[in-house]
């Protein structure tokens, strides 16, 4: 078994597989994912052996300098800013809800217990390096698509994987605990689309290249002090934002790659799809049984002969 990806996904997937070897490209850990991190449960951190928080998270909307209630022109001016489309987005639901919140070396310390696993400036390359192993994919669809099928199994019109890179600047709010989210769908935020306040860590999200609201604009949305806010980081994720495609030719693609090349996708990537977490934990637990269920008809099989 081989793990393509030594992100939050992979690593995971780490737990779920034991004695999979997980193949990265980069040379050496690189938490690439800052931006907001929340989970609807407590089991990956039951997996992992990470506690978590549980937390009761309030939500907003900021526009024009006033907070306003959802309606549709604020849901797709939002969709917009984030993706240049109109869909639906998570904008829409702005009831509190109870989630649960990982340490903020959350990554580091999955690298740290699956260390024996991973294999560093390991590009996967052709697949035939590996064997022809069962490989669960965490990398983007189209990608694995390209690389895993021949082209007569690829759909007859390959549709456009369109995704917006995004910018997370983190800041640390001096006295400061408190679970909120505020959204921005107006060009008075410039190019940020998020802002949420996870205990005193701040998380800024803005699509990339764009301006950005600076600190006191952000203090005066959450009614922080002047002053509140201390830089920490800024982060570049190039795939931030993901933009949904016809569904009927993402599980074709999946399936495709799941029967032909014994390739299990798995994350948010690989199945081109915006889930949580806990989303991929579920997928991994089918991705398993799936597994053992091929490996059981294969046993009988070959004891019948």
């Amino acid at each position: 078994m081989i793990i393509v990806g030594a992100g939050l996904t992979g690593l995971i997937a780490g737990h779920v597989f034991p004695n999979a070897t997980i193949v990265e490209r980069a040379a050496s850990p690189a938490s690439l994912h800052r931006a907001l991190l929340r989970f609807r449960s407590n089991e990956v951190a039951t997996l992992v052996g990470i506690p978590f928080r549980k937390v009761r998270v309030h939500k907003a909307i900021y526009f024009e300098g006033a907070f306003r209630p959802i309606d549709p022109r604020l849901a797709n001016l939002y969709a917009a800013k984030c993706l240049g489309s109109v869909t639906d987005r998570s904008i829409w639901d702005l009831a509190p809800v109870d989630r649960w919140i990982a340490p903020e070396d959350f990554y580091e310390r999955l690298v740290d217990a699956r260390q024996h696993q991973i294999k560093w400036g390991t590009p996967i390359g052709e697949r035939l390096a590996f064997g022809g192993a069962d490989l669960i994919s965490t990398i983007p669809l189209s990608m694995m698509a390209l690389m895993a099928l021949l082209t007569e199994e690829l759909p007859a019109t390959m549709p456009e994987f369109k995704s917006k890179p995004i910018t997370v600047t983190r800041w640390r709010a001096e006295e400061t605990s408190v679970h909120q989210t505020i959204y921005f769908p107006g060009g008075d935020a410039e190019g940020t689309y998020r802002v949420s306040i996870t205990g005193d860590l701040v998380i800024q999200e803005s699509i990339a290249r764009c301006a950005r609201m600076d600190r006191v604009a952000i203090e005066e949305a959450f009614g922080l002090p002047g002053g509140a806010l201390k830089l920490i980081d800024e982060t570049d994720q190039s795939l931030g934002k993901i933009a949904p495609i016809d569904n009927s030719i993402r599980k074709e693609l999946i399936y495709k790659l799941t029967t032909q090349a014994r390739v299990y996708s798995v994350g948010r990537f690989a199945t081109w799809r915006n889930i949580l977490l806990d989303d991929v934990l579920n997928d991994l637990r089918v991705v398993k049984g799936m597994i053992e269920q091929r490996d059981r008809y294969s046993l009988h099989k070959s004891a019948s002969r």
